[in-house]
């Protein structure tokens, strides 16, 4: 079986090192505060934060995760949102009866298989659901926590909310949590610019309510380590340079990483021993070339602009608005340079650290790079 794991929530062994980071998400919410999670596509942020959960279960504390990337109405909304309540409910009895007293509109259900197992479900008596029963949503986790025990309620994907625009969701949001002394909040997404201006313009409902964390590369010497123990337990063995080398290659991005790793161990298992950068370069290339169709569609369907500033990126990310970058790689105003920029952000393709924009995707940069 491949020691490496990508694409899906990396657990147990999978998962390395973020220690200081887990702490201090976990010492900011058990103490009573809301935190912000700010950290570019691809670097681990939902796997921590699954860590997180089990650490904070592990102290009592009652978890309930909600992604708003399922969310695309009111009515998606209340039902995701119950049914993620539902999941940390060892009693579905007094979950039933706290909807029934607290939220109005929603018809809970509960019945019994064959086998004598519970199962729990909702009506919504409304034909358009209403901002009034949504508002009974959010305040369930505040109702339902009783004694010393407290709730964290994370929302993944928070920049989602925004498809809730129309119904002025933020300002309902902010307003609730206000309300609430029981339940803490841990906000994170993939999209950093919009999660920036959401919790920094003060202009936003969201504005500073709560502490802020950015989440930044691994380590790279507890990466090349944790690189040299999952190889080893086949067989095979990978220097420190090269391993250093690897996670060059993977634009030291934790999902990269484990991506090129794996293909790495797929191409060396039961024929190679050593590691070498040659097998990285070679395993490298054979990434793009099998994205290359993907690859290839993703910038065709790129404007002109957007083509030159991807072609520019792979160069240089920093002064991206200067004259002088405009005038070194033959671009356009800084104001339509501003507006490619924003286009390839909302769609992933680029991302930003402090000042400076990269290509999300180390294997893409590589495409362009060799093909564009």
């Amino acid at each position: 079986m491949n020691p490496f794991s990508y694409g899906t929530i990396v657990r147990g062994d999978f998962f390395f090192d973020r220690v200081e980071e887990c702490e201090r998400i976990v010492s900011t919410l058990s103490n009573g505060n809301n935190l912000v999670l700010f950290a570019p596509r691809r670097y681990g942020k939902t796997s921590l934060v699954f860590r997180v959960i089990e650490k904070l279960e592990e102290q009592g504390f009652i978890c309930v995760y909600f992604d708003f990337s399922t969310v695309y109405s009111l009515e998606t909304f209340v039902n995701g949102y119950i049914h993620a309540i539902e999941k940390k409910q060892s009693n579905l009895q007094k979950l039933v009866q706290a909807i029934s007293m607290f939220v109005k509109n929603v018809r809970p259900k509960l019945s019994f298989d064959s086998l004598g197992n519970s199962e729990f479900g909702i009506e919504l008596s409304e034909t358009n659901v209403s901002i009034d029963t949504a508002a009974q949503a959010l305040d369930l986790p505040e109702k339902m926590t009783q004694g010393t025990k407290h709730t964290i309620v994370i929302f993944d994907e928070f920049q989602d909310i925004i498809k809730l625009k129309q119904y002025n969701f933020e300002n309902l949001l902010r307003s609730s949590i206000q309300q609430q002394t029981k339940v803490k909040y841990l906000f994170l997404g993939s999209k950093t610019h919009l999660l920036n201006e959401m919790f920094n313009n003060k202009n936003r409902a969201f504005y500073n309510s709560a502490s802020h964390m950015q989440l930044g590369t691994l380590p790279q010497a507890d990466t090349v380590i944790f690189l040299q123990r999952k190889f080893v337990d086949s067989g095979i063995k990978i220097n420190t340079d090269t391993a250093l080398f690897l996670i060059e290659q993977s634009g030291d991005i934790p999902y990269y990483i484990q991506l090129l790793a794996a293909e790495i161990w797929q191409f060396m298992i039961n024929s190679q021993t050593l590691v070498t950068n040659e097998i990285v370069s070679y395993c490298t290339s054979r990434i793009v070339e099998l994205k290359q169709d993907y690859y290839h569609e993703l910038f065709d369907r790129q404007s002109v602009m957007q083509k030159q500033l991807l072609k520019a990126l792979v160069v240089s990310g920093n002064n991206v608005f200067s004259a002088e970058y405009s005038k070194r790689f033959r671009l356009t105003a800084a104001s339509t340079i501003q507006k490619a920029i924003l286009v390839l952000l909302d769609n992933g393709i680029i991302d930003k650290t402090e000042n400076s924009y990269f290509i999300s995707d180390p294997f893409f940069r590589r495409y362009i790079q060799n093909y564009a």
